[in-house]
């Protein structure tokens, strides 16, 4: 009897596989899309761009067979599109059972074109049941662009903004040479792609209000717009030389910008910085190591970890700068601002560097945590290390002590800024911001205007933080 048994499941399992949906071949038999048009936005030449998909549905009863689907420009389109799992640019045949589905899959590469403006490239899928034919169409924009493929740059390079440069792998300014960006230069980073100054090389970032230059990965499409971790840093190697970022937007990677050690006996920091804003970085927006930065007008939010780091000593100025962290893309436990002077060489034996100078004027340092300030300075130095820091008219968000005059003064703790919108990296204040008319009139004078190039010193007094208040 359980032969018997296992032998009629088997033969009533082989009928019901076998058995096929009569076709509709009415010609009015119609299919279904999930949408009519696929969008692409800007894709540079020669780099792909990412996977678009939509759905082919039949909601009739009975299976439909689609003789033909196939790139209305064949051999010839920018397209590429793969049906139910294969890849083709024409195919047929193809059986969609009673109210069932199949997925498309689309992407596009660009020719170069030697244009320095965009391009609309364009094409349709198109679609052949029982003699009616149906298409979804596609769309693209091009750009050429300037690629730079794991390369040494050019000694004493200008890039303007003519069209977009592509950084694909590394691209390293040489020792002893000079990058000069102008007003308006875009820079798109691939995937872990690194611009690097060497040794004795300079970086010099030259935007201007209203026409920043603009560092961030090379997906344009929507759904990247805000996502951190797509390119890895900009490296200023030990022993650059007076680096400037003027007027920028760093956005979408893990470490903004990575600064290490100063040359000694440079009389400039080995980093300027100023009316810059960084931020959705998937670990820090300002990383220095042993090094000299100096900064004005600087907007960080939205790290990871970091919004700025001052590690294994060295010194630092920052005057007028928003340091605000509400990253929420996962759980933060590190503070918006680490100032530190030792580090790890192996277990249990350290290294230290002495912090000679951090000085932190008319600031914001803010954040969700309880405690958003990091003053880690390692006791078991075998000798007197530096560990100087000083805060003057800042709002910080802090549990640790703060009555010490020689380094906190006339500050306001656990205050709230009240940005206008943090979590979408806004940090212009509200009317009734703590940081409203608390700024120092000298430090103010001497940053006259803001990150939004408003008159700093219009009223009473100018606001703490990178953005004066503005009714």
């Amino acid at each position: 009897m359980r032969y018997f048994i296992f032998l009629v499941v088997i033969l009533i399992a082989s009928q019901t596989g076998c058995r096929k949906d009569p076709l509709d071949e009415d010609p009015s038999a119609m299919l279904e899309f999930s949408t009519d048009t696929i969008v692409f936005d800007t894709v540079f030449t020669t780099i792909g761009s990412a996977t678009r998909q939509f759905k082919v549905y039949n909601r009739g009863r009975k299976a439909v067979n689609i003789t033909s689907i196939k790139l209305a420009n064949g051999n010839s389109s920018n397209f590429h599109i793969n049906v139910d799992g294969v890849p083709t640019i024409s195919t047929g045949g193809i059986i969609i059972r009673g109210e069932d589905s199949m997925y498309v899959f689309v992407d596009v590469q660009v020719d170069p074109n030697n244009s320095n403006s965009p391009l609309m490239i364009e094409d349709s899928i198109q679609f052949e049941t029982n003699g009616n034919r149906q298409h979804v169409v596609l769309n693209a924009v091009g750009q050429d662009a300037y690629f730079h493929y794991n390369t040494y740059l050019n000694c004493n390079e200008t890039w303007t903004n003519d069209k977009p440069h592509v950084i694909y792998g590394f691209a390293v300014i040489p020792q002893g040479c000079l990058l000069t960006m102008l007003p308006g230069t875009r820079v798109y980073l691939h995937k872990n792609g690194i611009l690097a100054a060497d040794s004795s090389s300079t970086l010099r970032v030259l935007g201007a209000a209203g026409n920043p230059v603009t560092f961030q990965g090379d997906r344009l499409e929507s759904e990247y717009a805000d996502e951190p971790g797509q390119w890895n840093y900009i490296w200023l190697s030990t022993q650059s030389v007076n680096n400037v970022i003027d007027w920028a937007v760093i956005k979408n990677g893990n470490v903004g910008v990575l600064c290490d050690s100063t040359v000694a006996s440079s009389p400039n920091p080995a980093l300027k910085i100023t009316n810059t804003r960084i931020f959705n970085m998937a670990l820090a927006g300002l990383y220095g190591r042993t090094t000299w930065i100096d900064g004005d007008n600087v907007a960080i939010s939205d790290c990871a970890d970091y919004c700025v780091a001052i590690a294994y000593g060295g010194r630092c100025t920052f005057r007028h700068c928003s340091f605000g962290n509400y990253w929420d893309i996962s759980s933060r436990t590190n503070p918006v601002l680490l100032l530190n002077n030792w580090y790890e060489i192996t277990d249990g034996v350290n290294n230290y560097r002495d912090l000679t100078q951090a000085n932190f004027y008319n600031c914001i340092i803010y954040g969700p945590l309880e405690n958003e300030l990091a003053l880690d300075s390692n006791v078991n130095a075998p000798g007197p290390i530096q560990f100087n820091y000083l805060f003057k008219n800042c709002l910080i968000k802090t549990n640790i002590n703060t009555s010490s005059t020689a380094h906190f003064q006339n500050c306001r703790i656990n205050q709230e800024p009240i940005f206008h919108d943090p979590r979408n990296n806004d940090l212009n204040i509200s009317i009734t911001s703590a940081a409203k008319d608390f700024g120092d009139l000298v430090i103010g004078g001497l940053v006259a205007r803001d990150l939004n190039n408003n008159d700093r010193m219009s009223d009473t007094a100018p606001d703490s933080g990178a953005y004066e208040y503005q009714p």
